[in-house]
């Protein structure tokens, strides 16, 4: 038997060993092992037999994590977790119960660690290489069962090579616990969105004076959550865009905003249909929001196929939206008309994870003023009635 056979082999039956003492723990810990305190300590017993030398294989795979920070304090806490408690009065019930379902996991881990396992260091290194190959596009959030597939690896492998990676600034955790390549300039999302709010301020969609939205609209607006939209207007306080006292919403300075303008006519990309169909232009818009709020990555040609749709529908809206200009909500359809316009204007210019973002804001314009549109002329025909 060759070297690379034996290893295989004993790694088999280090396998079997470890699903038997997983097998061997979950009979231990139930309703016999509590009828006395001696049951209980006998059980913490049988815990300990089963983990004598799993733990012994557990501190030397920490060892071999060095190369890992996020494996390395994995085997910290599963190794702490096991140890048994050094005063009789901690051998409760409960704890024999937490002492069980910990020690199912350290052998679940030691499991999927077995070789030929890749180690996470290693795991780290190949997404690092596909990352500086321009595999994953700026602004992308990655996907662990994706990376998984790919590397034939845990998911568990490949959320700690991702925390690594992280923790190394290669990539960005965001709250929701995924990571997201960055962008090379480093611009960051609030900043994305001071520059955005700057674009429609000085476009007029939000004229001198007037108070920005509340920030829950805005962030609907902006298809973004609070806390990056928080920081941007922070940002735009400090430039002088907008001014902002305690208890009220920003205020837009009376000032000239640097930024593109760009208010003229949309760009007729085709010739708009007779009729628009409100069903297949929601369907647009939940489309082109779930690839934005999922972070997917659709193919140019499917986002440029959402992009003229849309703006064929923005070119339909405006002509009917000129008709009830004299109805209720005129001053609210001019708003949402002129953020349309600016965001149709625009969204050709964007590039990467912007371009996406700007398609989901223009996706909302067009719903938003679909709505408005829909709701006049009802009142038209109403009144007319």
């Amino acid at each position: 038997m060759n070297e690379a056979a034996a290893v295989v082999g004993t790694s088999v039956d280090t396998r079997r060993a470890l699903l038997d003492a997983t097998r061997r723990l979950g009979h231990i810990g139930g309703m016999r092992a509590a009828a006395s305190p001696a049951a209980v300590a006998i059980a913490y017993d049988h815990v300990a037999q089963s983990l004598d030398k799993w733990l012994r294989l557990a501190e030397r795979r920490r060892e071999e994590a060095a190369g890992s920070h996020s494996d390395r304090a994995r085997w910290d806490r599963l190794i702490n977790a096991v140890t048994r408690p050094r005063r009789p009065s901690d051998t409760s019930y409960e704890g024999l119960v937490l002492q069980v379902s910990s020690a199912r996991e350290l052998l679940r881990a030691l499991i999927s660690t077995e070789p030929p396992s890749l180690p996470i260091a290693e795991v780290a290194r190949r997404i690092d290489q596909q990352i500086a190959a321009g595999i994953y596009a700026p602004g992308t959030s990655l996907s662990m069962r994706s990376i998984a597939d790919v590397l034939c690896v845990p998911v568990d492998s490949v959320s700690l090579a991702l925390s690594d990676l992280a923790r190394s600034g290669t990539i960005e955790a965001e709250g929701t616990g995924r990571f997201r390549i960055p962008h090379p300039d480093g611009e960051s999302r609030a900043r994305q969105l001071a520059n955005w709010l700057s674009e429609l301020v000085a476009a007029g969609v939000y004229p001198a004076g007037s108070a920005l939205p509340r920030r829950r609209e805005l962030a609907r607006v902006l298809v973004t959550s609070q806390e990056p939209l928080s920081e941007a207007l922070c940002l735009l306080v400090e430039d002088g865009t907008l001014e902002c006292d305690p208890q009220r919403r920003p205020i837009v300075r009376a000032l000239k905003v640097p930024g593109h303008t760009t208010t003229g006519p949309l760009p007729r990309l085709t010739e708009p249909a007779h009729d628009v169909n409100p069903a297949s232009i929601r369907e647009t818009v939940r489309t082109v929001h779930a690839w934005w709020t999922s972070r997917l990555a659709p193919h140019p040609s499917r986002v440029d196929r959402c992009i003229d749709q849309l703006c064929a529908t923005a070119h339909h809206l405006e002509i009917r939206a000129r008709s009830a200009a004299g109805a209720p909500a005129a001053e609210e359809l001019r708003s949402v008309i002129a953020r349309m316009k600016v965001t149709a204007a625009a969204v050709r210019q964007a590039a990467g994870e912007n371009r996406l973002w700007r398609t989901a804001c223009l996706a909302t314009a067009v719903r938003d003023v679909l709505a408005i549109v829909e709701r006049l002329e009802g009142y038209a025909e109403g009144s007319a009635a």
